[in-house]
């Protein structure tokens, strides 16, 4: 992911991955919901620049709330929160799109899952979920 976006009426915005993979799935799902719907557009790019908002930018961006999937509230929160800062809505726009496939590449891949699950114990094994493992311990 770059390391920083250039929004017309703020300057530089250095950007750092959202930490919770929920919030890219979240971010990456609504804005593959919505093409050519330019209302939640305008939302969906505030929202993925307020997601990877980093610690060392000027002010505070709302901050996403991972429990309520709220994506589209999110978005306007930050929206407003950036046009009350003089950001310009077509640098917001054309600064964010590349930022979406960027989210997108960080959510893991089927041969990356599938990798990682070859680690897994098999049944019976320590950790399994095996019916053995369901039993509760005598005292």
């Amino acid at each position: 992911m770059r390391d920083s976006i250039q929004l017309e009426g703020h300057g530089t915005v250095w950007l750092t991955p959202p930490r919770s993979l929920v919030t890219v799935n979240d971010i990456v799902s609504e804005w593959s919901g919505s093409q050519g719907q330019r209302a939640k557009l305008a939302r969906l790019s505030a929202a993925v620049v307020g997601v990877c908002w980093g610690v060392g930018n000027q002010g505070r961006c709302p901050v996403y709330d991972v429990n309520t999937a709220e994506v589209l509230a999110y978005g306007g929160a930050v929206l407003e929160w950036l046009l009350g800062r003089g950001v310009v809505l077509s640098s917001l726009y054309t600064e964010a799109q590349p930022l979406f496939v960027e989210l997108w590449d960080l959510m893991p891949k089927a041969k990356e899952v599938e990798a990682a699950t070859a680690t897994f114990p098999k049944g019976g094994e320590a950790g399994s979920p095996s019916d053995e493992d369901r039993q509760g311990v005598e005292p």
